[in-house]
């Protein structure tokens, strides 16, 4: 199996915490009734709704990494019910984006559960979204959205260049639809949050890699300095799944870099006419994602490769940041170039059909994962019914989950690399004046 990289320590929402020490790492041999490989946002919730449920049982919680700052620390922050590009394709027909919709709601409505449960300050700010392009071609696309989410009665509003500028402080965007559902939230936030508040009965190793599994009765999972034998075992590792051998014919991981700035000066934010807090998805597939946090620092990710290692160095990660930078300069021309304080770097996960991982693949072994950037909401909700269903406690989202489109057959290396290279490549092309 593939050592899992090393997460980059510049990730601006991490950064801007308190810091947190790392749990210890797990040593010698241990037995679990419940072992959790994965400590994002969909492991997270998997412990929490085992522990709940088994109080008696003991849970094994483990991350290659720190325990919340992968992927699930490492995204815009957008929890999405609506969606305009998923994994860089669409769903075009009435009842699938119905469907997808509905889960997607119902995520948003758990994830909200969780956060007054808890009380995690992760600043929730229920303002919407807006899908928009400064590329005019892209204002039918647009229109056919606003139009599909008032057949669904979704609350929505088409908006043109004039309103659109006084909405966000800059002038770069010509039309948007804007979505009034979901949330944007700090995302490191919320996954500190879920770690601080594990029930007692979950025990968390961190910087614990797995080097191999072994299916069985029990399964046995070895690390570095020591092995799990364990009854049941949720994978929860997402884009990591073929590093582990495992779905790595139906998904596939690509590597995301986004940059978060200083907070603005007071005569910045006179720039933009003092606005509140927005964020900006594009209405294409590979367009810059902007946001324009509460705190009053802009976010900007448009970039996205193919990764053998998964990781990139310091010197590559400045190069993503001047391609960050460029992006940022066409959308406040009146920001200095040094304005960016943080740049790092994150991993989704995609199928070739937008189809998720939601599965047991072996007795007493689950899988879950592939989120298609759609992760805070559907990558909560799915730890949460994975663990329903392993306990053998269905709920009608379980078996709706359940009855969902699986993942499709990819192509065999290196025909996969080429084609994707190959997509992102013309969705460049497209989305050339959103980036």
């Amino acid at each position: 199996m593939q050592i899992l990289p090393n997460n980059d320590n510049s990730c601006g929402w991490i950064e801007t915490l308190p810091p947190r020490s790392a749990n210890s790492t797990l040593m010698g041999e241990k037995h679990a009734k419940w072992l959790i490989i994965g400590a994002g946002y969909s492991g997270l919730s998997a412990a929490i709704t085992l522990a709940e449920n088994c109080p008696n049982d003991e849970i094994i919680l483990i991350d290659a990494n720190k325990a919340g700052e992968g992927a699930s620390s490492r995204n815009s922050g957008y929890l999405v019910d609506s969606t305009l590009n998923d994994g860089h394709l669409s769903d075009t027909d009435f009842d699938a984006y119905k469907s997808k919709y509905e889960l997607n709601h119902k995520s948003v409505f758990y994830v909200k559960s969780l956060i007054e449960k808890y009380s995690i300050d992760c600043d929730w700010n229920e303002c919407g979204k807006y899908y928009a392009s400064a590329d005019l071609n892209s204002e039918k696309k647009l229109k056919q959205f606003h139009h599909l989410l008032n057949d669904l009665n979704i609350k929505s509003s088409l908006i043109e260049r004039e309103k659109l500028t006084q909405n966000l402080g800059i002038d770069f965007y010509k039309t948007a639809v804007k979505v009034y559902g979901g949330a944007m939230l700090q995302p490191a936030a919320l996954a500190r949050g879920m770690v601080n508040n594990l029930p007692r009965n979950v025990h968390l190793y961190e910087n614990t890699p797995v080097l191999s599994i072994s299916k069985g009765q029990p399964h046995k999972v070895i690390f570095q300095k020591g092995f799990i034998s364990a009854e049941n075992v949720i994978v929860a590792v997402n884009g990591f799944m073929p590093s582990l051998n495992i779905k790595k014919n139906r998904v596939f991981p690509l590597l995301l870099t986004a940059s978060l700035t200083r907070p603005l000066t007071r005569q910045e934010q006179q720039q933009m006419n003092h606005t509140s807090e927005w964020g900006v998805l594009s209405a294409n597939p590979m367009g810059a994602t902007v946001r324009y946090t509460s705190d009053k620092r802009i976010m900007i990710r448009n970039t996205v490769d193919v990764s053998s290692s998964l990781q990139l160095s310091p010197s590559e990660l400045a190069k993503k940041q001047k391609i960050h930078l460029q992006g940022l300069q066409k959308r406040f021309p009146f920001l200095p170039t040094d304005v960016f304080k943080y740049c790092w770097s994150g991993i989704t996960c995609i199928s070739s059909n937008n189809a998720n991982v939601f599965e047991q693949t072996a007795k007493n072994f689950w899988t879950i994962g592939c989120y298609n950037g759609g992760g805070i909401g559907l990558a909560t909700l799915f730890g949460q019914q994975i663990a329903y269903q392993a306990m053998d406690k269905l709920q009608p989202i379980t078996k709706a989950i359940i009855a969902r489109k699986q993942a499709s057959y990819l192509p065999p290396q290196p025909f996969l690399n080429i084609g994707v290279r190959a997509k992102l490549a013309i969705d460049r092309l497209h989305a050339k004046k959103d980036n």
